[in-house]
């Protein structure tokens, strides 16, 4: 039955959906990948890895069958997968490599022979060959490698079919989706067989995902591979393991986080790209998907920023971003919606030299600190509901006018880290005037049992906790200040300070670890980007 899934799903992969599989493959078999993605640059390379030997292979993956006229059309790409060289920072002088062009279908008996006489042509020209893998190799492999961890447990295997059966055009269910990844990820008793655990993470994770591959939802698949991500390093903590048995697992699973989010950011950046649907769709919804994109576009910025990257689109990113905001297009849902902010603020910095950015913190400030107040008893959706869920809310109290059962508690996740940043951003008028506000809405504050466990989506109450204070009144600046500006990152996981460009997918998607630390440890990060 595992086997047949994994056939079936393969048969419907598309290229995207079996690179990181493939990458984890490549990896079990001791190989290192230096790179994963499709790109204009490319040059039919989609894949970099070198053997122990020292050997470079490069891989040209394609979905489906093939057949002597898509391999005519694509042979441009396959020459340049033999015929160019490779480049890669880890790479040094110009080293011959290996060419692998790799299917997850047949290829007819009449491509085999073009590829045996066209090897035979490129030998004689200095080149290297290209060597085929088919759908049955790729299905032996992904089988091989996750055969000890299929779920055993009735719930765990009902989680992975619903998945794997769903359309694809809905929201992920992150908190089934996360105890479907920290089931096959749970720690064992030997290290050996902890780090192949993490390994078939991302197998699983790309067999439940499948669905949101084929309906290109991409922000659904930027979650899930964070989710992957996070649950990964989290485990390798736990048990303890040496950086080099899970770091590359830990870095596919970035990365195809990164590719998902990169073809958000571009397809945002499309004219029309974020107006309502084909069919009647409530303001409310086209605003809130409005703000996911523009969250996701300012993590696009800012991470080339910080690689030395910077995204060829930025001035367009800027353009758009400032449209959004200036039409009325960006709305918080509720405090979920405070990252996406954030990331455009920080963005913002970067983009426009006055005080724009700014005017987004002290409008989000003052929106948290008035909503939660006790003057009124409709309070912004908590950090763990997604758009969808708070928006449902909303809607079902305007039209089906839902009677509210109790008067909620005047209390905000995220106000504490927004007074941090307003302080260290020297806005005390400003913090002044809605200090009455602020000083009676109680600050709601994570407190992990270890720095890792932020990490986890959900703690269940198995660790962790929430604790509450509030502010001063009156309240010393002095005193404000300094702790605005003290350092938390002790209480921060390593990985989230290791690893730039996974800390804005987790930034993103993990709106409910936004925490005073964090929000610290990105402000000062940012302080230092050109």
């Amino acid at each position: 039955m595992n086997e047949r899934l994994v056939e079936d799903w393969l048969s419907k992969a598309s290229e995207r959906s079996f690179q990181t599989p493939f990458a984890q493959a490549l990896l079990a078999e001791g190989m290192e990948v230096l790179r994963v993605g499709h790109s204009a640059h490319e040059h039919g390379k989609d894949i970099i890895a070198v053997d122990a030997k020292g050997k470079v292979h490069v891989y040209q993956l394609k979905d489906g069958n093939l057949d002597i006229k898509n391999y005519e059309a694509g042979l441009g790409q396959l020459s340049a997968l033999v015929e160019t060289q490779v480049e890669h920072p880890g790479l040094t002088g110009q080293p011959k490599h290996q060419s692998w062009l790799v299917i997850s279908g047949e290829a007819s008996i009449p491509v085999a022979d073009r590829i045996r006489v066209q090897n035979l042509g490129w030998k004689k020209r200095g080149y290297g060959t290209v060597q085929l893998v088919n759908g049955a190799q790729l299905v032996a492999k992904f089988s091989r490698m996750a055969g000890d961890f299929w779920p055993q447990k009735p719930e765990d295997s009902r989680r992975l079919l619903t998945f794997y059966l769903a359309d694809g055009k809905g929201t992920l269910d992150r908190d089934e989706f996360a105890l479907l990844i920290g089931g096959v990820t749970a720690p064992s008793k030997t290290r050996s067989e902890t780090s192949r655990r993490l390994a078939a993470a991302n197998l699983f994770a790309s067999y439940a995902l499948a669905p949101f591959y084929s309906s290109a939802n991409y922000w659904e698949l930027v979650q899930a591979w964070t989710i992957t991500a996070a649950q990964i390093a989290w485990t390798a903590d736990c048990a303890g393991l040496p950086r080099k048995a899970w770091h590359s697992t830990f870095r596919l699973a970035v990365d195809a986080a990164l590719d998902a989010l990169n073809s958000l950011a571009a397809e945002s950046l499309e004219p029309h790209a974020l107006a309502p649907g084909p069919m009647f769709e409530l303001d409310e919804l086209t605003r809130s998907r409005c703000t996911i994109c523009a969250g996701v576009m300012a993590a696009r910025v800012l991470i080339g920023r910080g690689l030395g990257e910077c995204w060829p689109e930025e001035a367009k990113a800027k353009q758009k971003l400032e449209d959004l905001q200036q039409r009325g297009r960006l709305t918080v849902w509720g405090e979920s919606a405070v990252p996406m902010f954030l990331s455009i603020m920080w963005a913002m910095d970067k983009l426009r030299a006055d005080r724009w950015s700014d005017q987004i913190l002290l409008s989000i400030l003052a929106g948290v600190a008035n909503t939660n107040s006790a003057r009124l008893n409709y309070k912004l959706a908590p950090p763990h509901d997604s758009a969808d869920d708070a928006i449902e809310v909303l809607f079902q109290r305007m039209l089906e006018k839902k009677p509210v059962m109790e008067v909620q508690a005047a209390a905000a996740y995220t106000l504490e880290p927004l007074v941090t940043l307003a302080a260290r951003r020297l806005w005390r008028n400003t913090l002044a005037g809605l200090w009455s506000e602020i000083s009676k809405t109680t600050l709601v504050r994570l407190a992990a049992d270890h720095p890792r466990d932020l990490l986890l989506w959900n703690w269940r109450h198995q660790c962790g906790s929430n604790d509450s204070r509030n502010f001063a009144t009156p309240q010393s600046w002095a005193e404000l200040l300094a702790e605005a500006r003290r350092p938390e990152n002790a209480s921060l996981p390593a990985v989230l300070l290791a690893e730039y460009d996974f800390s804005w997918l987790f930034l993103l998607c993990f709106p409910h670890r936004l925490t005073r630390a964090t929000v610290k440890h990105y402000e000062a990060v940012c302080s230092r980007l050109t």
